[in-house]
Parts: structure tokens; sequence; C-alpha cells
């Protein structure tokens, strides 16, 4: 990755716990530009220690941190869409919707999220193969209808031949 911006510099000065390490980081953006109150752009990056994903902004008049211990994340997604390439991370309560420009940080970031959820023995309890929201249970009608939304994300473009492969697997398991 690139020389450490502003925010990470002032993350590790201010919120890295002791023995803690930042494992990837990506800088990039939560909110929308044209946003209001929670809804308002904000710039900053995206990083992952052993125990957590932190989205984290330093400014000239404060900080903006939405923290998510690796333990409480249901699923991960990404989405590709011309230039932009976003992350969202759900949890029980929260959720972080991470947009960046940088399509290879941010495979590295969901790469080394499941990772460290490995390592920790805390694996997302489902992965979500559609821009929807999680619903609570699955139908075994519905994986038909994620298979068949499976490959139309392949077709597009989205997803690439390894990761549609991965995700039809584990559809297929449901089976």
């Amino acid at each position: 990755m690139a020389k450490e911006p502003k925010h990470i510099v002032k993350f590790k000065e201010l919120h890295l716990k002791q023995n803690e390490r930042i494992i990837a980081w990506s800088e990039g953006y939560i909110g929308n530009a044209m946003g209001k109150g929670s809804d308002t752009q904000h710039n900053g990056v995206l990083l992952v220690t052993p125990e957590r994903v932190v989205f984290y902004r330093k400014g000239i008049m404060g900080e903006v941190i939405e923290s998510i211990p690796l333990k409480n994340i249901n699923s991960l997604e990404r989405q590709s869409a011309l230039m932009k390439h976003t992350i969202f991370i759900y949890s029980s309560g929260n959720e972080i919707e991470f947009k960046s420009f940088n399509k290879e940080d941010n495979e590295k970031l969901v790469s080394e999220i499941e990772k460290a959820q490995e390592n920790s023995g805390s694996s997302p309890t489902k992965p979500i193969l559609s821009a929807e929201p999680a619903e609570p249970a699955e139908p075994k009608e519905d994986v038909y209808e994620q298979l068949k939304k499976l490959g139309e994300l392949k077709e597009l473009g989205i997803l690439n031949e390894q990761e549609f492969t991965e995700k039809k697997a584990i559809l297929m398991s449901r089976i």
C-alpha cells in the first residue's frame, strides 16, 4: 500500500490499542457527496486490525470513528461499479459502507478481514451476495434465486471467475 495518510498517523497516535497493529488499510469515504446529517460524506481510511475494522477520519474540527469488532461482523459484501468499489460490513446494530477508487486495496481489505476472523474464530455467519441487506432466514427456494443473481453479477463483470466459483460453492452447499 502507499505512504501512510494523516488519518492513519493520527489513528495510531490517538486510538491504536497497546499490542494492536494495523494489518491493512485503504483510503476512501463513507456517506454521500450531497448527504446531510449522518449521511454526510467523510473522507478517511478503512483499516483492519486483528481485533476490529475501523473507519477513521481526522479533520481540523474533529474526527469520525466507526469501529466494529471482528467477532460482531455478520457478513461482508463487495460491489464494483465503473471506478467505484464499495465494501459493506454488516454487524448487529451497525453497518459501514466504505467506498474507494482502489480495487486492489479493497480486495486486500476484505481478504484481511476474512483472515483475521478465521484467526480469531469469528467468521461471518453467512455471506451476502446481493446488494440488499441480510435477511433473517434463507429458505432453500432463495438459494436458486441467489444462484441466478450470482450468474448475473459474473456476466456484468462485478465478480471475477474465482469469486463466482467460491460464492457458487457456498450456495450449492445450502441445497
